[in-house]
């Protein structure tokens, strides 16, 4: 249930600020971000990004072993 909340929360947190998040990964995507202002800085998209990873890594891991019946 915690990983489920972290998840959401993270992606609409990374929702409601992505120009901030095109902005971290322009370097890899071709997208521009468009006119406006930062909202947050580097370091707390990334760790948005990350916190949303490893919230999605653990609940693919939960489902997984309880599929197999581990």
């Amino acid at each position: 249930m915690i990983f489920s909340a972290t998840s959401i929360l993270s992606s609409a947190w990374l929702v409601l600020h992505a120009r901030d998040v095109v902005l971290v990964l322009r370097q890899v995507l071709p997208i521009d971000p468009g006119e406006g202002k930062r909202l947050a800085s580097f370091r707390l998209v990334c760790a948005m990004m990350t916190l949303f990873g490893f919230s999605v890594s653990a609940e693919t891991l939960i489902l997984l072993r309880a599929s197999l019946g581990s």
